[in-house]
C-alpha cells in the first residue's frame, strides 16, 4: 500500500502539470472564442432591501459606480442584491450570437435584461432557489443566450442576489464553440479530481477494515463530505443529485463545510494524537467540532438569517481552525513523531493554494487556471499526502511490532521458557489479525452480495432463469445485473424492456471485487439515465462512465476493465438485442444453436486495445428458446482425467446434454458438473453461468 501511494504522489504532481499544459495550451481567452470584460468596462448598483425592479434602476437619477482593479466582480459575504451594468458591441467575437456566463453556481437569483436602445427586455431568470430544470439550458454555471447584430451596441443589465453567501461574479462572453471547448476540458479536469477522491475513499475505508483505527474512518468520512461539498461548489450536485430540491442546494455548501471540516478535525485529533501531546489544545478543537455540527443543523432552518449566520460561522472556524492546526501539527513535530511531518506538509499546501485562490479572487494573481482549478489540486494533493501519513502511521504500527518481536529474538538465548509463552502469545495475536482481515473480506462478500441483484428481484422479472455465481476467492470480480426499463417508443408510447447482464472485471478477489461494485453501479447508473438505448449504446455510455472514473493523465488509463454481454428484452413484441464485449451469448431454438457474437475487445484498457463500435444483434424470440451467457472462468476451468480446460466446446457439449431439463435442473446439473470435473483443482477464475427459458 504504501508503494501505491508513493508512486501516486508524483503523479498527482504530474497530474496538476498536465492539466495545467492542457489549460494553458488550449485556452480560448484570445482566440476570438471568448471575452472576459474588463473591471473597468463593469459598472455596479447595490440595494441594500433588494427591493429595485428594471424599472426603477432605469428610472432613478444615481449612477452607477465603476469597478476598478483586476479581479472579478467580488462583492463578498454580502446579502444586498448587487446590479452590473456591461456594455456589449454586436463586433464582439465575430459573430452575432453570443452566451454570457456568469461563472458561479452558487448564486440564489440571477437576471438578465437586455436594453437595445429601444425596449428593454428580460432574457430569463435563474438560481439555485429554482429547479435546475427551469434553466434554458443544462450548465452548472449561469449562462444566457443572447443575440447583437453587427454595429450596434446592447447594454445588459444583470440583477444579482446571493443570500449572504460569497456574491462572486466573474462574467465571460463565449461563442458556443468556445463554451463546447471549455466545458469538455473542464470536464475532463473535474472528472479526474473527484475519481481521485472517490480511489482515495475507498482506500482508506479498506484501511479501516483492516487495522479498524478510527483515523482513516474519520478520513473516510471527510473525503465523502469534502467530495460532496466539491459537487455542491462546483454547481454539478445540483445539476445531477438534488435538481429537483432548490432550497437543498442552497444550503448544501454550508452544510457539506460544516461536516467536512468536522470530520477533518475529529481525523486531526486521533491521527496527531493531540489528547496526549496537548490536552488543552485538544478541548479546543472538541469544542470546535460540536459548533460545525450545530452549524450544519443551523443551515437547515428556513430564514435567511439563520442561512446568513452558518456561512459565516463555519467560514469563520474553518479560517481558526487552519491557524491553529498548524502549529499544534509543528509542536508534535518537534516532539519527533514521523507522522505528523507529512500530516503538516499536506496543510500547509492546503493553506498555499486557499491563499492563492484569494490573490486571484482579489486581483493580485492573474491565473483564470488557477481560480478555477487551485483548490481543487489543492485539495487533491491535500487528500494524497494525509493518506501517505496514514500508511506512515501504519508503517510505524509494524515497525514497533517488529522491533518488539527482534528483542524477543535477543532474549531467546537466556530465556527459552519465557520466549515460547511469548510466541505463543504472538501467535494468537497473528490468528488474531488474520482471522481480523479474514473478518474484513468477509464483510466486503456481504457488501458484494448486496450490490448484486436479489434473488426475489431476479424472479419477480424473469420467472424462469438460473444464476451459477461461483467466486474464485471470498470476493469476486465477475457479476450479473438484472433490471427494467419503460423506454420512450414514440412520441405517445412506452416500451417496457428487461435487461440482463453477465459481467468479468479484471482480476479477482479484493481487487476484481472493487472494480466488480463500480462496474455493477456504473451500469445500473447508466441504464437509469439512458432506458431508451440499445445495449451497444449502453455499452458505449458505460465505458465512458468506466474511463471517466479510472483514467490518469494524457489519456493514460488505468489497466482495468471489463468482459461483459448485455441484452434487453420487449416482452410486448419478442424482440431481443444483444451486445457483448468478449462475451458471447448462445440461443438454443429447436434442436439449433445460434451464437449471437461479442465484439472481441473489453470494456475499458482502452491502452492494450484501440476502440470499436459494439456489434449489436436483434433476434426475434419464440416460445420455449433458451439463452446462455458465461464468463470465461467456466470454460477455463482445469479438471478432467487430463487435467486440462474445459474449453468452450466443452461447456457447448455439457448444455447439448442437459438443455431440455427444466431451468432449475439445468442449474443442478451444471453446478454437479463443475464439482465432478475440478476435482481437487482450483478455480483458476470466478465463475458466472446465467441462463433463461422463455
Amino acid at each position: 500500500m504504501l508503494v501505491v501511494l508513493i508512486v501516486g504522489l508524483p503523479l498527482a504532481c504530474a497530474l496538476a502539470c498536465g492539466l495545467w499544459l492542457a489549460y494553458s495550451g488550449t485556452s480560448t481567452s484570445h482566440s476570438g472564442l471568448s471575452y472576459i470584460p474588463a473591471a473597468h468596462d463593469i459598472q455596479y448598483l447595490q440595494d441594500t432591501q433588494g427591493t429595485y425592479t428594471i424599472e426603477d434602476v432605469l428610472a432613478m437619477d444615481m449612477p452607477f459606480d465603476t469597478l476598478t482593479g483586476e479581479a472579478a466582480p467580488n462583492f463578498g459575504f454580502n446579502t444586498s442584491t448587487i446590479w452590473l451594468k456591461l456594455d456589449l458591441s454586436g463586433t464582439l467575437l465575430n459573430t452575432l450570437d453570443k452566451i454570457i456566463e456568469i461563472k458561479n453556481p452558487l448564486l440564489d437569483h440571477v437576471s438578465v435584461y437586455e436594453d437595445n436602445g429601444e425596449a428593454v427586455r428580460l432574457i430569463n431568470h435563474a438560481g439555485d432557489h429554482t429547479y435546475f430544470s427551469a434553466r434554458k439550458n443544462n450548465e452548472r454555471n449561469y449562462c444566457f443566450a443572447i443575440s447583437i447584430p453587427r454595429e450596434r451596441i446592447y447594454t445588459y443589465y444583470i440583477r444579482l442576489d446571493s443570500g449572504g453567501e460569497q456574491l462572486l461574479a466573474p462574467l465571460v462572453v463565449w461563442t458556443q464553440h468556445g463554451l463546447s471547448e471549455r466545458n469538455s476540458r473542464d470536464q475532463m479536469i473535474r472528472g479526474s479530481y473527484f475519481g481521485l477522491i472517490l480511489f482515495i475513499l475507498f482506500f482508506n475505508l479498506f484501511i479501516y477494515f483492516i487495522i479498524r483505527e478510527f483515523s482513516a474512518l474519520y478520513y473516510v468520512y471527510y473525503n465523502l463530505f469534502l467530495l460532496l461539498l466539491q459537487l455542491a461548489l462546483g454547481g454539478y450536485g445540483f445539476q445531477y443529485l438534488w435538481p429537483g430540491s432548490p432550497y437543498f442546494a442552497n444550503i448544501a455548501t454550508p452544510l457539506f463545510a460544516s461536516l467536512s471540516i468536522f470530520a477533518l478535525t475529529r481525523f486531526s485529533q486521533h491521527f496527531l494524537e493531540i489528547k496526549n501531546h496537548y490536552p488543552r489544545a485538544n478541548r479546543y478543537f472538541q469544542v470546535s467540532g460540536y459548533l460545525l455540527l450545530a452549524n450544519s443543523v443551523l443551515c437547515w432552518i428556513p430564514h435567511p438569517t439563520c442561512f446568513y449566520i452558518s456561512v459565516l460561522v463555519v467560514n469563520g472556524i474553518a479560517l481558526v481552525l487552519n491557524f491553529a492546526i498548524i502549529p499544534t501539527a509543528i509542536g508534535i513535530v518537534k516532539k519527533r513523531y514521523a507522522p505528523a511531518r507529512i500530516f503538516l506538509a499536506a496543510f500547509l499546501l492546503l493553506v498555499l493554494t486557499v491563499f492563492g485562490f484569494l490573490a486571484t479572487n482579489l486581483g493580485l494573481l492573474r491565473s483564470a487556471f488557477f481560480a478555477d482549478y487551485g483548490l481543487l489540486i489543492g485539495s487533491a494533493a491535500e487528500v494524497i499526502l494525509l493518506s501517505l501519513a496514514i500508511v506512515v502511521r501504519f508503517k510505524s504500527f509494524r515497525d514497533e511490532a517488529l522491533h518488539n518481536l527482534q528483542e524477543l529474538n535477543t532474549l531467546q538465548a537466556e530465556q527459552n521458557v519465557v520466549l515460547e509463552l511469548k510466541v505463543e502469545e504472538r501467535t494468537a495475536e497473528i490468528q488474531q489479525q488474520k482471522e481480523e482481515i479474514l473478518s474484513s473480506i468477509r464483510y466486503a462478500e456481504r457488501i458484494q452480495q448486496n450490490v448484486l441483484p436479489g434473488a426475489d428481484e431476479r424472479y419477480r422479472i424473469f420467472p424462469n432463469h438460473f444464476v451459477i455465481y461461483l467466486p474464485k476467492d471470498i470476493v469476486s470480480g465477475d457479476f450479473y445485473w438484472i433490471g427494467q426499463t419503460e423506454a420512450p417508443k414514440d412520441q405517445h408510447n412506452t416500451e417496457h424492456r428487461l435487461l440482463f447482464a453477465t459481467a468479468d472485471c479484471t482480476g479477482h478477489g479484493v481487487p476484481g471485487a472493487m472494480v466488480s461494485v463500480l462496474g455493477c453501479n456504473l451500469l445500473r447508473e447508466t441504464v437509469l439515465q439512458f432506458p431508451h438505448e440499445s445495449p451497444d449504446r449502453m455499452l458505449h455510455r458505460l465505458e465512458e462512465r468506466l474511463l471517466s472514473s479510472m483514467t490518469g493523465t494524457n489519456h493514460q488509463h488505468a489497466g482495468d476493465g471489463m468482459d461483459i454481454g448485455l441484452w434487453s428484452y420487449s416482452a410486448h413484441d419478442r424482440q431481443l438485442q444483444f451486445a457483448g464485449a468478449n462475451i458471447n451469448a448462445h440461443l438454443y431454438r429447436k434442436g439449433e444453436w445460434t451464437t449471437l457474437k461479442a465484439t472481441r475487445r473489453p470494456i475499458g484498457l482502452r491502452d492494450q486495445i484501440p476502440a470499436s463500435q459494439f456489434a449489436l444483434h436483434q433476434i426475434h424470440i419464440e416460445p420455449g428458446d433458451r439463452l446462455y451467457t458465461w464468463s470465461d472462468g467456466f470454460p477455463d476451468m482445469m479438471g478432467g482425467q487430463k487435467g486440462k480446460k474445459l474449453k468452450t466446446s466443452g461447456a457447448m457439449e455439457l448444455l447439448q446434454r442437459i438443455v431440455e431439463y427444466p431451468i432449475d435442473q439445468q442449474a443442478t446439473a451444471i453446478r454437479q458438473f463443475i464439482d465432478a470435473w475440478k476435482g481437487d483443482h482450483e478455480l483458476v477464475d470466478d465463475i458466472t453461468i446465467v441462463g433463461v427459458a422463455f
